[in-house]
């Protein structure tokens, strides 16, 4: 047992908490990095266009995650476990495989303040049409993810606390993530 998915809408915190794990010497994955990529409806991947998307491409294209790489990740967790921070539109199709499941809650202004920080280094959320998707996303993804058995975190919190009640969390449940030896 050694896998553990952290979801949440936009905003919520994810890369912040997969990077936090990671300076803690504990083995995080940020999805958007490692897992997923922009598809078009017959499942080819696409550039996410350099300018800001109009509604009607985000609603023609999907954030998925490639089932190969859902793969070979669970495949390693099972040897050394794993936590990985992220969502996407097909993600469903692989909750049941991860051991635990985590959802970072938010609030609709803090959403639009962390989406739309200038200093944020994730352009998605920024454009109308984005910010858009994502606040109505957001209630949605946290309904599905409560019914599916996730255990609700509340995201509002400073990030070192979101991180101790995930890993509350995560030994509460039987996993154990190591520390590394070199931190």
């Amino acid at each position: 047992m050694g896998s553990v998915l952290v979801v949440g809408g936009p905003g919520s915190g994810k890369s912040s908490v997969a990077e936090e794990l990671r300076r803690r010497g504990m083995r995080s994955v940020d999805a958007d990095f490692v897992l997923a990529r922009w598809e078009d409806p017959d499942g080819s991947q696409v550039a996410f266009p350099a300018e800001a998307p109009s509604m009607e491409w985000i609603q023609q294209h999907r954030w998925h995650w490639v089932p190969e790489r859902v793969d070979q990740l669970l495949a390693e967790s099972r040897e050394h476990p794993l936590v990985v921070c992220g969502t996407a539109a097909n993600m469903g199709d692989h909750l049941a495989r991860f051991d635990l499941l985590i959802l970072l809650q938010v609030d609709a202004p803090t959403m639009i303040q962390r989406l739309t920080d200038p200093s944020r280094n994730n352009d998605f959320g920024k454009s109308e049409s984005t910010l858009q998707w994502s606040l109505d996303w957001r209630p949605r993804l946290e309904a599905e993810m409560l019914a599916a058995g996730a255990h609700p975190v509340n995201a509002l919190q400073p990030l070192a606390a979101v991180t101790d009640e995930i890993l509350h969390l995560t030994t509460t449940a039987g996993i154990h993530l190591p520390v590394a030896k070199n931190t």
